[in-house]
Order: structure tokens, then C-alpha cells, then sequence
């Protein structure tokens, strides 16, 4: 076991890494605002800048850095008031808070050389913060006041340890280098392979050459060719298991116990505990569990928050603990789990909850809409100067801490939840991916342009026609299976121009995605097709527009953005739904008749299901002659027919139709297992308005192309 003062050295060193970083960062922030250009780009540094000092001074408390941890304190204190002016910092502040972050890189300076600093070390800065601050809180006549509404920025994700180092094992290194050596061995199987292709391509030169129609070139290249294909198919398996245990090897180089992210949880949860008078432990579960670096990396801002709040705002005192019947040490519980391809994160303490009331009002305050359902009231905590708090102290009461939680999260794909636990508490769900780098997508168009949406996201995709959408003054809802969810138009909500042919469709695909009781079903021209991909990131210009969580190329070399799925729900629930009409009303009109023509009993029974589950009466006919005498007594709005068939085939039916008199003009669509190019030209030739080959048959498809012609 380690011994405390092991741990207290190992926290120290951690604590001076990532104060030489946030260091860096506020001072390269504040510079930032004193050339940005507009009020509003200045308010959201101040924004970023306050969630940096935040963060930071935790840490100081942490480890005990009093110094460090003053100064936060009190730059967070002029943020805070200027805030609540809703101005920006002049010329003389940011020199200030410049000159206190030349006081933290300081304090640092000295940790690193083993000296430990106090107040004194930055004793005229505090001074000079606290008289800032005092003067502003005067001027302003109150002590604590409301935050301006939520500021779009985004927590970086640090995907490596702050020293830009990685521990990998010797076993895992050798078995990459082990994989990188079978790589090598394919690569002169792929010469050889290329090789055999230019013989066969000089013999086919030669026989050219010769002008010869020699059947025993021919059958030689010929028979060359076959081994090749089949060399090239087997070696190509086996050249993609080789390449999927590299990449599975470098995916577990990259990971970590979960654990690791919970190092100096124990210390801020008995450190704040007695600061406060409070009794409390730490228990982690699934600390064995290996999780992908960056993940870890950028949990541990928001697993620190987590514990603040749950001590400043969840665990009771002894005496109130006792009166309710709990035991005088509180708990909190970080367990982690492997649910599919995501990890879930469970922070709960056995505190006294959330308290509504308090949480309603602070939420008005915030101008924030009332919702009657208590799990959205609840998710409300996350948002920006929300506070429960009565009071500001070093421990809370800014709204500050839980929406630097979601922010993080979401930047990394994920969903932040909260929940109350029975018997008292508060439970914190964080579901993330199990890596940064890859993701199974779906990609979906809209007015032309692909995006991206997190399959691990998205639960289901369905159609959506007119009268299954609600619209109220409030919110677009639409009637599914699981009831009624918010319906949000991605078009819309993106500012682009949907599909032309939208409005003359009666169905539409949706895509419906969130965690159950927090879904949204999202309006799109086309869904596309689902595969893994890179993500990759889109940059500082972008960091910090929340709908995207980064960037893919597609394997045809186009860019898609990866949409946020946690914004796209909570956007469906709060988006005027306008005026304008999203689907074309399904008028009410005569059944449309079909004539199904084919000579297999389950190609024409898979037919007539689809058909009949869209609407259309359906008459089934197996061979072409007897559909044309049906056709001749009984008519019909379309013919459906195959093209092998016995007395009279789907070509010549086809061509029959046409030369009538009575039904020249009828649709005929062609459902065929003939695929070769002579074949469909062949049909659109004989006068078929579409041409379906079996082997690609998709039900949608196939019933948008029967209403293009009914």
C-alpha cells in the first residue's frame, strides 16, 4: 500500500503539471481578450477564462497550494462581477490578472524546485484582486447576482498525460511489433501478386500482337487470371485479420485502468469533508476496467467536479445525517462499466439529493423555461449559473462546476445525466465512447450535404409521414412505437435548404437518437448508409460550436461533420417549431391497384406485403399472358413484373402495354434477377419505367419508385 506521504508527493507532482498548463492557458486567454474584436467574442473568453480559474483552483485545494488556490479564487471573484455587469474587463483588470497568472507560473516554479508556496509569495497581488473585486462588488450593490446565458465553449479533451507521455508494457510492444511484422511479410505477397499481374498483361500484349485467336493463349490467360483473383481474395482475408489484430494491439496500448482517472478523488473527498465539518468516503468500482487514454484523460476535470458536488451540495452534516437515519459518514460511489461499445460513469453519493424547489427557483433565475416533467427540471442542474447554493463560497455556488461536466462530455460524444436516488442522493451518469479515434457512423443527407450521426447514439431509424406530426405553439412532436417524442427538422435546425422533392412526399426518414427519456426523432432527406470512420478534430476555430463533435472523411474523399446528438435532443425540445410545413398532407384517395406479375410465390407474397403495408390493393398474377388478359378485364394503375417467365416474358409484356391502345400509358416497373447493363436497356427499351434488379432489392427504394408513377 502506498503511504501517505507517497500519495501527497504523487498529487504534488500531478498538481504542478497541470497548474503549468492552466497557467499557460489563462495567460494566453487573456491576451486573446484584450485584442479580440466585439463585446461578445470578449465575453466569451471572459466565459472560457472563468471555467479555467475554476478548474484550477480545485486542484489547489486539493493538494493544499493555498497560494495558488487564493489567487483563483479571487481572479474567479472580478470574472464573476463582470459578468454579472455583463461587460468586459478593461485595460487595467486584464493587466492584473496577467500579473496574477505570472503569480501562479511563480508558485509553480517553486513547487518544481521542492519549495512549497504561501500566501506571502503573492501577497500584493491578492491584495490588489480583493481590492478589484471589493470595489466592483460595491459599485455593483449586491454580493451575488445571476449569470448571463450559457457561453458556447468547449472544453479541450487532452489526449495524452499532461507531460505528453505514455507507459506501454514490454509484452504490448512486442506483440506490435510482432503484427507490424506480419504487415511487412504481406507486403511481399502484394508484389508478388503484382508481378503476376504484368506477366499476364505482357501475354495478353503478345496476343494482341500475334492477331491470333489462339484458344491456348487465351485459356492460359485466362486460367492466370482465375488464380490470381482467387490468390488476391484469400490473401486479402488474410491480410485483414493481420491488419485488425494491429489495430486492436495499439488500441490496448492505448488504454488505462479506469482507475487512473481516480487518483486524488479519495484526498478531495476527506480534505473537503473536514474543511466543511462533514464525514465522508470514496469507493470506486470497476477501477480494473481498461478505458482508452484520452477518455480518461478528459474525465478527470469532470470526476473532480462531481466530488466537489456532491460534498458541497449532497452529504449532510453528522448531526443531520444521524436525525435521518443514515450513518454519520456519507458515501460516494465512481463506478464504471462497459456497456457495448460505450462506458458508462456513475457518480452517487447517499447525500440528501437535489433540492427541487431550490433548484426551480435558481433556474428562473437563470431565465430558464419551467418544465413540469422533473427529470428535465433536473437536467436544468448542468446549465450555466444554475446554482442551488444560497451562497457563494470557495466551494460552490457559482453554476459553474456541472456545466464544465457536460461541456467536456459532450466534446467527447457523450451524454451527461442526473437522477435522484431512493432514499436519498443524487446519482451523475457520464456514457461515452470507448475511443475518441474511430467511430461507427450513420451518415445522412440533408439539402444536399452529408453528416454524420454516432450510431451508439442513434436508437432507431423510421418514416415519418404528415399525420404522425403534432405541431403546437411549443414543439413539433411525432407518434412512434414508444410514443410521442420531439420532432426536430436537421435541415432547419442546420439553416440549410431541404430536398426540393420533400414536399411532394408523403414519408419521410427520421433518425431517432438520446437515452431513453431523452429522445428526439431528426427529420433528414435520405439516410445514407452506416460505417466505421476516423474522427478527426475541427480545430480551435471550431472547438467551440457545440452541434459538431468533430469531423470524418468518407472513403469518396468528402468531409462530413459529426453532429452532437445530446444538442440535437435538447434543441427539440426547445425549438419554435415555425410555421412552415415539413411533409405534404396524405390526401384522402381511391386504394391505387398493383398487378404483381411473377412466377415465384414468395418474390410475389414479399411484393404484396409491401405493398399492402403502404396502402396499395394488390393482384397477383404468375404468368405474363394471364396478366395481360387481367389486365385487358380488370385494369389496373401499375404493373409490377419479373422477366423470366414462361408464355410470355416481362419484355414482352412490357412491349404488349405499349402497343395497346387502352394502356399505353400505364407505369410498368421491371423487378428482374437479369442485372447485366444489356439486359436493362433491353426493358427501358421494350418501354419498362424502371428497371429493379432482385439482388439489390430495398423495400423503400422500391415503394418511393412505385410513387414516383401513382
Amino acid at each position: 500500500m502506498m503511504k501517505p506521504e507517497e500519495l501527497d508527493h504523487q498529487l504534488l507532482e500531478l498538481f504542478t503539471q497541470e497548474a503549468r498548463e492552466r497557467s499557460s492557458d489563462i495567460e494566453r486567454t487573456l491576451l486573446a481578450l484584450e485584442d479580440a474584436d466585439g463585446v461578445d467574442t470578449k465575453r466569451k473568453l471572459q466565459d472560457q477564462l472563468l471555467r479555467m480559474v475554476h478548474s484550477l483552483k480545485g486542484a489547489a485545494g486539493l493538494v493544499q497550494v493555498r497560494a495558488v488556490e487564493s489567487i483563483c479564487h479571487w481572479i474567479e471573484e472580478l470574472l464573476s462581477v463582470a459578468a454579472r455587469e455583463e461587460r468586459v474587463l478593461d485595460r487595467p483588470e486584464v493587466d492584473l490578472c496577467l500579473a496574477a497568472a505570472d503569480a501562479i507560473a511563480d508558485a509553480v516554479r517553486l513547487l518544481e524546485s521542492g519549495e512549497k508556496p504561501s500566501s506571502k509569495h503573492a501577497e500584493n497581488v491578492l491584495f490588489q484582486l480583493e481590492a478589484a473585486s471589493t470595489r466592483q462588488t460595491e459599485r455593483d450593490g449586491e454580493g451575488t447576482g445571476s449569470h448571463r446565458s450559457r457561453a458556447e465553449i468547449q472544453v479541450p479533451v487532452r489526449v495524452s498525460d499532461t507531460d505528453g507521455s505514455m507507459r506501454v508494457s514490454a509484452d504490448r510492444l512486442d506483440a506490435l511489433l510482432y503484427r507490424s511484422g506480419e504487415l511487412l511479410a504481406w507486403n511481399a505477397v502484394v508484389r508478388r501478386h503484382a508481378e503476376e499481374a504484368s506477366r499476364l498483361r505482357q501475354q495478353t500484349r503478345k496476343l494482341r500482337a500475334w492477331g491470333s485467336n489462339s484458344a491456348t493463349e487465351a485459356a492460359s490467360i485466362e486460367n492466370g487470371l482465375r488464380a490470381l483473383a482467387a490468390s488476391l481474395n484469400h490473401d486479402g482475408r488474410l491480410m485483414h485479420s493481420a491488419t485488425t489484430a494491429l489495430e486492436n494491439e495499439v488500441r490496448r496500448a492505448r488504454t488505462q485502468p479506469f482507475a487512473e482517472a481516480c487518483k486524488g478523488l479519495a484526498r478531495i473527498v476527506r480534505d473537503m469533508a473536514a474543511s466543511s465539518g462533514k464525514l465522508a468516503e470514496l469507493e470506486v468500482r470497476g477501477g480494473e476496467i481498461e478505458i482508452d487514454r484520452s477518455i480518461l484523460a478528459g474525465l478527470q476535470d469532470s470526476l473532480r467536479h462531481l466530488v466537489r458536488n456532491a460534498i458541497a451540495h449532497g452529504i449532510q452534516e453528522p448531526a443531520k445525517r444521524r436525525m435521518a437515519g443514515k450513518p454519520e459518514r456519507g458515501r460516494i460511489v465512481i463506478a464504471a462499466s462497459i456497456s457495448g461499445d460505450r462506458v458508462q460513469v456513475l457518480v452517487e453519493d447517499d447525500g440528501c439529493g437535489l433540492d427541487m424547489a431550490s433548484l426551480r427557483r435558481a433556474a428562473g433565475k437563470a431565465n430558464l423555461q419551467q418544465p413540469e416533467d422533473e427529470r428535465q427540471l433536473l437536467r436544468q442542474i448542468f446549465e450555466p449559473g444554475v446554482s442551488t447554493s444560497a451562497a457563494v463560497t470557495k466551494l460552490s455556488g457559482r453554476g459553474i462546476g456541472l456545466d464544465i461536466v457536460r461541456t467536456a462530455v459532450e466534446g467527447m460524444r457523450g451524454v451527461a445525466d442526473v437522477s435522484q436516488v431512493s432514499g436519498g442522493g443524487a446519482a451523475f451518469t457520464l456514457t461515452l465512447p470507448l475511443t475518441l479515434a474511430t467511430v461507427r457512423a450513420l451518415e445522412v443527407i440533408v439539402g444536399g450535404h452529408v453528416f454524420a450521426i454516432d450510431t451508439a447514439s442513434a436508437q432507431s431509424v423510421i418514416r415519418v409521414s404528415a399525420k404522425d406530426i403534432t405541431t403546437s405553439a411549443e414543439k413539433r412532436v411525432v407518434t412512434t412505437r414508444a410514443g410521442p417524442i420531439p420532432l426536430i427538422d436537421l435541415a432547419r435546425w442546420l439553416g440549410l435548404r431541404p430536398a426540393s422533392r420533400r414536399t411532394s412526399m408523403e414519408f419521410m426518414p427520421a433518425v431517432i437518437v438520446g437515452a431513453a427519456g431523452r429522445e428526439a426523432a431528426v427529420l433528414v432527406d435520405e439516410v445514407a448508409g452506416e460505417q466505421e470512420l476516423l474522427v478527426r478534430s475541427l480545430g480551435p476555430r471550431l472547438a467551440k460550436v457545440r452541434r459538431y463533435n468533430g469531423g470524418i472523411v468518407l472513403p469518396d474523399g468528402r468531409i462530413a461533420l459529426l453532429l452532437n446528438a445530446a444538442a440535437l435532443a435538447e434543441a427539440a425540445r426547445e425549438m419554435n417549431p415555425g410555421t412552415d410545413a415539413l411533409l405534404r398532407p396524405v390526401a384522402p384517395r381511391e386504394s391505387r391497384k398493383v398487378l404483381v406479375v411473377d412466377d415465384s410465390v414468395y418474390v410475389r407474397s414479399l411484393i404484396r406485403l409491401i405493398l399492402e403495408g403502404a396502402g396499395y390493393e394488390v393482384a397477383m398474377i404468375a404468368d405474363g399472358g394471364e396478366a395481360w388478359e387481367h389486365l385487358r378485364q380488370h385494369g389496373a394503375d401499375i404493373v409490377i413484373a419479373d422477366v423470366d417467365m414462361q408464355s410470355m416474358n416481362g419484355f414482352a409484356l412490357t412491349q404488349t402495354i405499349r402497343e395497346s391502345g387502352d394502356f399505353q400509358d400505364m407505369p410498368v416497373i421491371l423487378v428482374t434477377g437479369r442485372e447485366t447493363p444489356e439486359d436493362k436497356l433491353r426493358g427501358l427499351h421494350a418501354g419498362a419505367n424502371a428497371y429493379l434488379t432482385k439482388n439489390e432489392f430495398d423495400s423503400y427504394q422500391f415503394l418511393e419508385t412505385v410513387r414516383q408513377f401513382v
